[in-house]
């Protein structure tokens, strides 16, 4: 079964998943990662059940609740696995390089045919899989605020799948600094470092900007039409360039060896066709964008993203520059959703060829 789906795989996407395959029988061998996913499940369980003892006790005394003590538990199960995979999964990503340059076995795979592109490939796969394992583990206990109250199936699907892209973004965070880096304490700490720098200035900058050259965020400062006209370029060509490296890998994969110039020319027409479509729609984007508050880029911080997803007034405060107040409503969750789960997944599939190119040219 192993061996057909290793072929079905190099004959479709032309991917090796030899180191992956071995890589993962490698990482799920002894008793180490059964108690991490073990440790994983009891911290977030015991997150839940904190959360809900005092509610259900005042409840038991003033009345139902039953709603908001649903989503009070939830909303600590959520932010307790945010924290958990951001403090679980770069560690193990950055390991993932440094260690064979640690254990010296890294020459004897690089002597192998596998190519640099399905090494970190292979290994992110592995780093990504454990990540989802652990979000899987939790599911009991979010099935269990929904029994609870006050929360919705399509919020579970809109927090877990979040989850995973930002575990997707820590892997590719951590793997790019395992192939720049030689000893896997100083590409954790490099990991760390940025997670913690992104998380501080992604929360202030927007804040500082908005206090003190717009006059506060009470004032509900806009961006502005010439603001949201440089956000959407950036981030279009951004989405082009990502675009451009995808189908030329994937082109240089699927095509003959020979025809050199080819894949290169069909990556750069496929973005620039995607570039003309962004173009072509950029007016009412632009007008969308020009009305949300400055305070919409604490989006890029993790916790802060999470917390608009669940909560109305956090929801308010990032999109309209106002706190409101209850749930976020449906139509911004789902708004909110797309948006920040884009970007880290855009940032993650950046990274990612960020790690391959480094590994590549390290062991040219």
């Amino acid at each position: 079964m192993v061996e057909a789906l290793e072929a079905g795989f190099y004959r479709i996407f032309r991917f090796n998943p030899c180191v992956a395959v071995h890589e993962l029988r490698m990482r799920m061998r002894g008793w180490r990662p059964f108690v991490v996913l073990l440790a994983y499940a009891a911290v977030a369980s015991s997150a839940a059940v904190l959360a809900w003892m005092p509610l259900a006790l005042e409840q038991h005394r003033f009345g139902p609740r039953a709603m908001e003590i649903g989503r009070s538990t939830f909303v600590a199960l959520a932010h307790t696995q945010l924290t958990l995979i951001l403090l679980i999964v770069p560690a193990y990503a950055a390991g993932a390089v440094t260690m064979e340059r640690e254990k010296r076995t890294l020459e004897m795979l690089r002597a192998t045919l596998v190519t640099p592109s399905d090494i970190v490939t292979g290994k992110l796969f592995v780093i990504l899989a454990f990540g989802l394992v652990l979000l899987i583990t939790s599911v009991p206990v979010a099935s269990w605020c929904i029994l609870l109250g006050g929360v919705a199936p399509e919020e579970i699907f809109y927090v877990y799948s979040y989850l995973f892209s930002v575990a997707f973004f820590g892997a590719a965070l951590g793997m790019l600094y395992s192939a720049r880096m030689r000893r896997s304490m100083g590409a954790i700490v490099a990991a760390y470092g940025t997670l913690i720098t992104i998380s501080v200035l992604s929360f202030i900058i927007p804040m500082i900007i908005a206090e003190a050259l717009l006059g506060g965020v009470s004032s509900n400062p806009t961006l502005g039409v010439e603001v949201a006209f440089w956000v959407v370029l950036a981030f279009s060509a951004v989405a082009a360039w990502m675009v451009f490296l995808i189908a030329r890998a994937v082109a240089a994969r699927v095509l003959a060896r020979g025809r050199r110039w080819t894949p290169t020319g069909l990556g750069l027409a496929i973005s620039l066709g995607l570039l003309a479509v962004a173009v072509l729609a950029s007016g009412p984007l632009v007008r969308a964008v020009s009305r949300l508050s400055i305070t919409a880029f604490v989006i890029l911080n993790p916790y802060a993203a999470l917390a608009a997803l669940m909560e109305g007034d956090i929801a308010s405060l990032v999109v309209h520059g106002a706190p409101g107040g209850g749930h976020a409503p449906t139509g911004l969750q789902f708004e909110l959703w797309a948006v920040a789960t884009a970007i880290f997944l855009l940032l993650a599939v950046a990274l990612w060829g960020g790690a391959t190119t480094a590994f590549s040219r390290r062991h040219e």
